[in-house]
């Protein structure tokens, strides 16, 4: 049923839906009867009757004025009735009262718009919201059914919730006290019974405060909830109850519905500002001061005080852990800096007693840090050593090599390279060096570990056994040489024993000397190719004699040095000359081909073919020459295509040591190339030397003669 109310002087614009008339109803709870003798006298029903029937003609009183009065547009707003403090109406009063109501008022005024005010029960507000009689309903317990059916603004407000006992030792707060107790709730007051609802406690309903409080005083309950202490104390000071007395106090949280008909987006809007400018004015907190008060200390302590007390020693706790962890700390930080300079001094024992010198550069090559060994073969002091750049301790002519070594080192992390360093004694020292960059190094200076090996002893080894091959190499020739020799030598023996027989004519003795002669400076330029071979490059195996070379020039003059083993051999050549420079020091490169075409010659068992080419490859960063040497002999199993590159590997040869081709990757190395070995087209070897292309001088000053 659906009560107008008049409010603030204005009239409602309702019509009432229930009978004014019925003054009686049936007394009693849900679920609890009632007595008629626990009431004091019938003089006090009597009372209450009478009451109801003047609250009633007041109600029909302002009905009457609403047909009267003009019709205003205004937002219509239904509120529940018995809900103290958030919306109620004393008896006699045509005015509905509470939080909600001075909520709502606030919103209405934020909006410009006037509020009116229509009370009943819950069911009978939702169906005038349904039928369009009402703008909106507020303070509805929201149900899903309602959810699903309106559209709605929820206020979250926090209440005090009141807990009254008639006897003593119930405490609300232990929950083991309520079991098996009754605890009454007024009907329409949502929330009240929340957690409550648990196995052993009985929740009744009363119809309002009063009754549940006489309920509580007659020890039909033993616990009732309520919104209002100033309400419950009034009644119960009114009606002189005695044995009821405040047990308690808990703060519940609930959502304050403010519920509009589905689709009503612009009215959602208008409430969802105004909600927000309320709070941000702080006229809605005035509204909860008002009606629901403020928490003060003594309500917080009550309230909170043994988890204010878990706080504070929790809090006390985590003090005397924190100080117990900063002792601990203190004493963890001392000893792992113990520890650390223990470490510290251990790898710097390491570093200082490395066999290798060891340097820390850092971006310019500057030394930053030398080992023992380090100052002991460079014959420099550490003060010097501190202030000296890296490639200042270099070889004039690898000082290049040391500045693209230092780019790569900080550009990639990691390099290695091999150059001479000079002593302070002048001594140069080959040392191979490999380098990283260290993580921990300073963001202002990267630095990076240096450790170089002194290979001299290696250098003069590898220049031995280089030597040694040659050597062996000029044997496998010497046959060949020696037939050469012999038919410029031969000559020479007949056209001296003509001389010496007499009879000669002067133009014919001219003629034989000028043959003699010319046989004797063949003889001797055979002589002279084989000491070049037998010979050492300038600088060892530095190459420092390197100069610009034709290659195909360079192979043409191997194959003629061969050529005597290659009597029953067919060969194929593509040597273009003047199209495949390369820079080497060509008796090593001389050597290698030498190897290379004796080695096809050996392999080849009666007749075959030798075929020699060269390809210029611009495939890479850097231009590369490929000279090729394929053979139609036995070929090289898969594996043994690598270690034929062993020193020492013969595969079954009866002559040599096994040293060519590893002398001869060698040599190649150092001139910055490779060779491999692969299959040959027609079953034999193919051995592929890659070479770094140089462009031809065009003064020819520093060309090699293959002439």
């Amino acid at each position: 049923m659906l009560n107008s109310a008049h409010q603030n002087g204005k009239c409602a614009e309702f019509s009432t839906l229930f009978s004014f008339f019925n003054l009686t109803r049936v007394d009693g709870i849900d679920g609890v009867p009632t007595n008629r003798n626990s009431y004091n006298s019938n003089r006090f029903i009597l009372i209450r009757v009478m009451r109801r029937a003047l609250y009633r003609l007041g109600i029909m009183t302002g009905i009457l004025l609403v047909l009267i009065c003009p019709a205003h547009s205004a937002l219509r707003v239904g509120m529940p009735i018995a809900f103290p403090p958030f919306s109620y109406q004393g008896e006699g009063d045509d005015r509905v009262r509470g939080y909600s109501v001075d909520v709502m008022e606030t919103l209405g005024g934020i909006m410009d718009e006037e509020t009116r005010f229509l009370v009943g029960e819950p069911e009978d507000l939702l169906t005038a919201l349904a039928e369009d009689r009402i703008d909106m309903v507020c303070g509805v317990v929201l149900t899903e059914s309602i959810r699903q059916a309106y559209d709605y603004l929820e206020i979250s407000v926090f209440v005090k919730r009141f807990f009254y006992a008639n006897q003593a030792g119930v405490d609300p707060d232990r929950r083991h006290h309520l079991a098996g107790k009754t605890v009454v709730v007024v009907r329409g007051q949502p929330f009240m019974d929340l957690g409550l609802q648990r196995e052993g406690v009985n929740i009744v309903q009363a119809r309002d405060i009063l009754e549940a409080l006489r309920m509580l005083d007659g020890n039909q309950a033993q616990l009732f909830v309520g919104l209002s202490e100033q309400v419950v104390k009034t009644l119960t000071d009114e009606f002189d109850l005695k044995r009821v007395r405040q047990a308690g106090v808990t703060i519940g949280q609930f959502p304050l519905a403010v519920i509009v008909p589905k689709g009503n987006t612009a009215l959602l809007k208008r409430l969802s500002m105004g909600l927000g400018m309320a709070v941000s004015d702080g006229s809605l907190g005035r509204v909860q001061e008002k009606w629901l008060g403020g928490w003060s200390w003594a309500f917080f302590w009550i309230r909170y005080r043994l988890y204010v007390s878990i706080f504070i020693g929790i809090f006390a706790a985590g003090i005397g852990g924190i100080i117990l962890w900063n002792q601990t700390l203190k004493r963890q930080v001392v000893r792992i800096t113990r520890d650390l300079g223990v470490s510290e001094q251990r790898y710097r024992d390491v570093i200082e007693s490395s066999p290798d010198m060891v340097f820390v550069i850092n971006g310019s090559g500057e030394i930053r840090l030398a080992n023992t060994s380090a100052r002991r073969k460079l014959s420099w002091d550490e003060a010097t050593l501190h202030c000296t750049a890296l490639p200042s301790l270099a070889a004039s002519a690898d000082r290049t090599s040391v500045d693209r070594f230092l780019h790569q080192l900080f550009a990639d992390g990691y390099a290695g390279t091999e150059i001479r360093l000079i002593a302070s004694t002048g001594v140069n020292i080959n040392v191979e060096m490999v380098a990283a960059g260290i993580q921990q190094g300073s963001a202002d200076e990267p630095l990076a570990c240096c450790f170089a090996r002194d290979i001299t002893r290696r250098k003069r080894m590898a220049v031995e056994l280089i030597q040694a091959e040659r050597l062996a190499t000029i044997g496998k020739m010497a046959a060949s040489v020696a037939h050469e020799i012999n038919n410029p030598v031969g000559i020479v023996l007949a056209h001296t024993e003509e001389l010496m027989s007499g009879g000669l004519s002067p133009e014919e003795i001219r003629n034989s000397l000028d043959v003699i002669r010319r046989n004797a400076v063949r003889a001797g330029r055979i002589t002279e190719t084989l000491l070049a071979q037998a010979s050492q490059s300038p600088e060892g195996t530095g190459f420092a004699g390197r100069m610009v070379v034709d290659l195909a020039g360079l192979i043409e003059e191997c194959i003629h040095f061969v050529r005597p083993r290659l009597r029953r051999i067919r060969l194929q050549k593509g040597l273009p000359t003047g199209l495949f420079p390369v820079q080497g020091d060509a008796g090593s490169l001389q050597q290698v081909f030498i190897n290379l075409l004796l080695n096809a010659a050996e392999s080849i068992d009666g007749e075959g073919v030798i075929r020699v080419w060269l390809v210029n490859e611009r495939t890479g960063l850097v231009p590369m020459v490929s000279a090729v040497v394929e053979d139609s002999g036995i070929g090289v199993p898969e594996a043994d295509r690598e270690r034929i590159f062993e020193p020492f590997f013969t595969r079954g040869k009866q002559r040599g040591f096994g040293l060519g081709l590893f002398v001869a990757r060698n040599i190649v190395a150092r001139h910055g190339g490779d060779i491999r070995c692969e299959p040959g087209t027609s079953g034999g070897t193919r051995m592929i030397v890659r070479i770094p292309q140089r462009e031809l001088e065009a003064d020819g000053a520093k060309a090699c003669d293959n002439g």
